[in-house]
């Protein structure tokens, strides 16, 4: 995530250089070494968060008009006293990008890679600059500090955006965590932390469909492969119409995923899904269990299905 010494530039350029500044002067506006600076600046030209011109030999800084830059801006300019880049940094975007609405320190814990004795530590940090407010096991922002959870969002979207166009053209981002998040693009992306997800997967569960234009990749450092699971719910987030809905229902058939892993899946994409995944694979499954007796919304007869699971000898 964004470090200290990357939010330090943010606000300065916020606050102080408004209209632009000299790299060398803000270095020593900064009283830092010209060539950290240089490493630091370079960073967020890289992320797209500010802006580097060349003139006259020398380099030229500002803020970029991306969402997150303009947002952090806002939120510098209205609380010029207080210390965002000390206050935070690193793991507490995290924290920040889930308290869009009021959590436990277990929810935080579970949905971040911050360890419960940071959470508790930096949330303290957080409720002592009056930032964050507790109420019984809940924290959340105060009202006036809600902007932070959208900067933090936000931020996330436009690296995660970022990153998948370093590595493919035309990206769309359908589904986002801290640190996984789901899209489509037109080219094929070949590094290790994407993985093909999507209809293009189903071949290789025996339910071959027609080239689509658009691919599917889930990003994540912490996963070697994809789970069944994690198929269907690509797939719904992908599209919830009836087709990928019958998708869902040859592949859970396919593979006899269990109800039970099934939920427990979907739950993990609910935290960030406009769409309530679990309520969906649980329709699903009981429309299998009980052979199409209880039919829910955008599912086929069940002698269309059975036809369907026939012509890709599947086994109802």
């Amino acid at each position: 995530m964004i470090s200290e010494p990357e939010l330090t530039v943010l606000s300065y350029l916020s606050t102080e250089g408004v209209d632009g500044v000299v790299q060398r002067e803000l270095a020593d506006a900064l009283e830092w070494d010209p060539s950290h600076t240089s490493r630091v600046v370079s960073t967020l030209a890289e992320l797209g968060l500010i802006t580097r011109e060349q003139q006259h030999g020398r380099y030229r800084v500002s803020l970029s008009n991306a969402e997150p830059a303009e947002r952090f801006a806002d939120l510098a300019r209205e609380f010029p006293h207080v210390d965002f880049a000390g206050l935070i940094a690193g793991s507490t975007i995290q924290l920040l990008y889930h308290l869009d609405t009021e959590r436990t320190a277990a929810e935080l814990t579970d949905w971040t890679d911050v360890s419960r004795a940071t959470v508790y530590r930096r949330l303290k940090q957080l409720r002592n600059v009056g930032i964050v407010t507790k109420r019984d096991s809940r924290f959340a922002l105060t009202s006036q500090f809600q902007g932070l959870a959208a900067f933090a969002r936000s931020l996330v979207r436009h690296m995660h955006r970022q990153e998948a166009r370093d590595h493919a053209t035309g990206v769309r981002l359908i589904w986002m965590g801290v640190d996984e998040y789901l899209f489509s693009c037109r080219t094929d992306v070949t590094a290790s932390l994407f993985h093909r997800t999507g209809p293009d997967v189903l071949e290789q569960y025996g339910i071959p469909l027609l080239t689509r234009e658009e691919q599917y990749y889930f990003r994540s450092k912490d996963r070697t492969e994809l789970t069944p699971e994690d198929l269907v719910c690509h797939l719904l987030l992908i599209d919830d119409g009836a087709r990928y809905r019958s998708y869902c229902l040859l592949l859970i058939t396919a593979c006899e995923i269990g109800a039970e892993a099934l939920t427990e899946t979907a739950g993990r994409y609910d935290q960030e899904s406009d769409l309530n995944l679990t309520e969906t694979v649980q329709a699903l499954c009981t429309y299998l269990e009980t052979s199409g007796d209880v039919a829910g919304e955008k599912l086929p007869e069940w002698d269309t299905f059975k036809s369907t699971a026939a012509d890709y000898d599947i086994s109802v």
